[in-house]
């Protein structure tokens, strides 16, 4: 019997990226009968006048104060209790299994899943957002997403998680969580970006190294960071940076930057952009893993990143691009001229980055680990 599954998704961001896939991969499929369910698509009113009310800001963001209102549980909550009645409304004897990404999707889902098996799909437990407190009470207001959390983890039937990192992270915050956890990479659409970019950018030389950013969350991404280095090494002499990203950057923009706006992944701008580009620099302060290096790498590109989480699993210090530590705009520095310094290096991480990226993060042994699991939660379940 082929399996039914509810793909559930929340639907913003990376986990859309997801979801596309997940759609254009088990549509018609012969393998599985799959529903999906983007919750941020078709929004009725009451689904909009309920999160409205659930995500309201309580209580000022301020320094040392983030998250006291709640806030963050809240909104974790609302995506849950979007997909338990999106379940509920299309009739849980549809499907034979549930597939949840993110686990907050399923945070209204527990009576769910005790009838039907689950699994919930993580790239990190609570530890990216306990990293960013600032005292006690920042920590304190997140131990009902950190119990949530737990909840659905030890109800799941399975959990996948895109790192050894975050496996690693789940087994050390829940020691008594006995669901088995199967490591799968992200899949990248490697149809999208061409081999041949590599020694087409190896051509390309000599002329100005043209540096790519990509981060919606600019602080956060580490942008500020990067225009500092650029200022301070005179990179704007000898080469180019495009920052590709929604956030407004305030002043004068350092000799050789680009800000590019409204840039939507996939599009034919987005591909030149990759395309045209010779090192991909993202130094982050906060990232759980990062697909943009996924994607740097399926370009072809070395790329400079932060030691920080499940990072280091795709970028290979000194192989594939160059790892520097937190808050160190030095060292960033010293990255960037290194890579800016040698097309031929440039070249030999890209080759290597695209292969890593073949071997990790390929959509069609995605797709076979996904449906023996799929099936394999049936079977065990049935």
């Amino acid at each position: 019997m082929t399996p039914r599954v509810a793909f559930v998704n929340g639907g913003i961001l990376g986990l859309l990226s997801y979801a596309n896939w997940v759609r254009r991969t088990f549509t018609d499929d012969r393998d599985l009968h799959a529903e999906h369910f983007v919750l941020t698509e078709d929004l009725s009113i009451s689904d909009r006048v309920i999160r409205r009310v659930l995500c309201q800001r309580l209580w000022p963001d301020l320094p040392g104060a983030h998250n006291v209102d709640l806030a963050r549980f809240r909104r974790e909550m609302n995506a849950g209790l979007l997909a338990r009645r999106r379940l509920l409304a299309r009739g849980l004897d549809r499907f034979d299994v549930l597939h949840f990404h993110r686990q907050a999707t399923a945070y209204a889902s527990l009576a769910l899943m005790e009838r039907l098996p689950a699994i919930v799909s993580i790239d990190c437990t609570q530890s990216c957002v306990l990293q960013d407190a600032a005292n006690d009470l920042e920590r304190w207001s997140l131990r009902l997403n950190v119990r949530r959390d737990g909840q659905i983890f030890r109800r799941a039937a399975a959990i996948v998680s895109t790192s050894e990192w975050a496996r690693r992270e789940l087994q050390r915050m829940y020691p008594g969580c006995r669901t088995p956890v199967h490591v799968l990479h992200n899949p990248v659409a490697l149809e999208v970006f061409d081999a041949a970019w590599i020694d087409e950018r190896r051509a390309r030389t000599p002329g100005r190294v043209r540096f790519l950013f990509m981060g919606g969350d600019f602080p956060r991404k580490g942008g500020y960071q990067l225009l500092e280095a650029w200022t301070k090494g005179s990179f704007g002499e000898h080469a180019d940076l495009t920052i590709v990203t929604d956030w407004s950057v305030p002043g004068q923009l350092p000799p050789g930057v680009t800000v590019r706006r409204n840039i939507h992944a996939q599009s034919a701008e987005w591909i030149d952009l990759w395309r045209s580009s010779d090192v991909f620099v993202m130094p982050t302060r906060n990232e759980a893993f990062g697909l943009v290096y996924q994607e740097a790498g399926a370009a072809g590109l070395p790329a400079i990143g932060s030691r920080l989480n499940a990072i280091p699993e795709i970028i290979q210090d000194g192989e594939t691009g160059i790892l520097i530590p937190l808050e160190r705009p030095d060292e960033l520095i010293a990255a960037m001229q290194t890579l800016e310094a040698s097309a031929d290096l440039r070249r030999d991480m890209g080759r290597a980055a695209r292969r890593k990226i073949e071997h990790d993060a390929n959509p069609v042994a995605h797709r076979g680990r996904l449906v023996a699991l799929i099936k394999q939660v049936v079977k065990h379940h049935g």
